[in-house]
C-alpha cells in the first residue's frame, strides 16, 4: 500500500526499522520480546505518524503476563497474533496526511480503538451510527487492521514501540499543563470518565472503589473531577496505594484485612451493618455506589457485597472467567454496569467537563490539566523499551516494587 501524501511543505519521513516490545511468546520462558520491526506506512490522507513519548502499562496488559483475572476466551477471536503491545500512548506528530486536521509537532494522545471511521467502513455499524464508537462491532473485521484496538495490533505501531499511527479520529492534543512523563495517565482516567458516564452516581452521595492501583486511582481522580461533592473511599491492599490515593485527595481510605475485619470500618463509613460470617461477610444497607477497579473474583465478589440495596456496581477491572459470589445483585436489586474504552458520552456530570457530548479522553485531559491525578504520585517508575523484562516484573510484584503506574520511555 503506498504511503499517504503529506501536508504541502511537510516532508514524510524516510521509513526507517523501529524498535517495539511484542507478545509473541518466542521465548517459552517470557511471552513477549523486543524485536525490531519494519516503520509501517501511513494507511490514508487522514491518518497521522505519532513519535511515542510515553507509553504506560496497563492491568490488562498485565493479565498476559500475570493470569490473575482470568481468562476471557469469548474475547479470543478479535485479536491477532503477534502483536505490538501498549494502548496508553502520549507522544508527537511527526507527519500528517494530506487531509489530517492536526499538524506536525502537535502533542498528543490517542484513543486507541479503533471503529469504524478510521477502518473508512461506510455506512458504520449500528453502534458506530449511535455513537457508541467503544462498542464498534467491526472490530474485529481486520480492514485496515488485523487488531481490535492500538496495542493488539501488528499494523499499526503501538505504545510500547517507538511510533504508532493513528487516524484524525483518535487523535486529541494535549494541555500544556500536562507533562510528558505523565500524559499516559490519560488513558485510565478517560476509561473511569466513561464508565462514570454509564452509570453515574448522585453528587453528594459516597462512593467505594475497591481497588486502589492506577484504575482506582483514576477512578478517584474522575470523580473529584466529574462529581466533586461525592465523598470517596478506596479498599487498598498497600500501604503505598493509600498513601497515593491520600495525595489524590481521598476522603477514607481502608485497608483490606486478611481477617476481614475491614467490613466493620466500611459499614461505619456508610452507616451500615455486618452480616454473614468469616470470609462471606456482607453490608446490610451500603455504599449506593461502587467502583470495582481490580477484576479479581475476590474484589468482583467483595464490590457486590459492598453495595447497598438498588445501589451500583461500575465494572472497570475488566474481570474474565471468574467464580464470583452473585448473591447481592438478586438479594439487594442492585445493578452490575460494565464499561470499556473510550466514546463520546451524551451524559453531562455537575463537575469538571461536564458538558453532555463531550469524549471521554478530552474529559480525561481536563482532568489531568486541573491536577486531580497528579503524576509524582503515582508514576512510581521508568524504563526505556530495552528494559521490558524489568518494567513488567516491576508492574506486576508491587508488593516489593511499591509500584503503582509503570511507564515506557521510548
Amino acid at each position: 500500500m503506498p504511503a499517504a501524501p503529506v501536508r504541502p511543505g511537510c516532508v514524510a519521513p524516510t521509513l526507517q526499522p523501529m524498535r517495539a516490545v511484542m507478545f509473541d511468546m518466542s521465548d517459552p520462558e517470557f511471552p513477549a520480546s523486543l524485536a525490531e520491526i519494519p516503520e509501517p506506512e501511513l494507511p490514508g490522507p487522514s491518518w497521522a505518524r505519532v513519535e511515542v513519548t510515553t507509553g504506560g502499562i496497563c492491568g490488562s496488559d498485565l493479565h498476559l503476563f500475570a493470569h490473575n483475572t482470568g481468562p476471557s476466551p469469548t474475547l479470543a477471536s478479535i485479536g491477532t497474533f503477534p502483536f505490538v503491545l501498549g494502548h496508553e500512548t502520549a507522544g508527537r506528530v511527526v507527519e500528517a496526511g494530506v487531509n489530517s486536521a492536526v499538524a506536525v509537532g502537535t502533542r498528543v494522545v490517542i484513543d486507541p480503538c479503533i471503529p469504524c471511521l478510521p477502518r473508512g467502513i461506510d455506512p458504520p455499524c449500528a453502534n458506530c451510527a449511535r455513537g457508541w464508537t467503544s462498542s464498534c462491532l467491526n472490530l474485529d473485521s481486520r480492514i485496515v487492521s488485523s487488531g481490535r484496538s492500538l496495542g493488539y495490533t501488528m499494523d499499526l505501531g503501538g505504545g510500547w514501540a517507538e511510533g504508532v499511527l493513528a487516524h484524525d479520529s483518535m487523535l486529541h492534543p494535549m494541555p500544556d499543563a500536562i507533562e510528558d512523563s505523565g500524559a499516559s495517565l490519560y488513558e485510565p482516567v478517560s476509561i473511569a470518565c466513561h464508565g462514570l458516564m454509564r452509570a453515574m452516581p448522585i453528587d453528594g452521595e459516597p462512593v467505594l472503589i475497591v481497588g486502589a492501583g492506577i484504575i482506582g486511582l483514576a477512578s478517584l481522580a474522575a470523580l473529584r473531577g466529574l462529581f466533586p461533592r461525592c465523598p470517596v473511599t478506596v479498599l487498598a491492599r498497600h500501604r503505598h496505594q493509600g498513601e497515593a490515593a491520600i495525595a489524590c485527595g481521598v476522603d477514607h481510605v481502608v485497608y483490606s484485612d486478611p481477617d476481614n475485619e475491614h467490613w466493620e470500618e466500611l459499614a461505619s463509613l456508610s452507616g451500615a451493618r455486618v452480616v454473614g460470617r468469616k470470609r462471606h461477610q456482607m453490608l446490610m444497607g451500603g455504599f449506593p455506589f461502587v467502583i470495582e477497579a481490580v477484576g479479581s473474583p475476590a474484589s468482583v465478589t467483595e464490590a457486590l457485597r459492598a453495595v447497598a440495596h438498588r445501589g451500583s456496581v461500575l465494572l472497570l477491572g475488566a474481570a474474565g472467567i471468574s467464580e464470583v459470589d452473585l448473591t447481592p445483585i438478586w438479594y439487594k436489586e442492585a445493578a452490575l454496569v460494565g464499561s470499556i474504552d473510550h466514546t463520546v458520552d451524551a451524559h453531562s456530570s455537575p463537575g469538571l467537563a461536564g458538558a453532555p457530548d463531550r469524549h471521554s479522553v478530552d474529559r480525561a485531559l481536563d482532568v489531568l490539566a486541573a491536577g486531580l491525578l497528579p503524576h509524582a504520585a503515582v508514576v512510581t517508575h521508568e524504563f526505556g523499551l530495552e528494559d521490558y523484562r524489568e518494567a513488567i516484573g516491576t508492574a506486576i510484584d508491587r508488593n516489593t516494587s511499591h509500584a503503582i503506574k509503570v511507564v515506557f520511555r521510548p
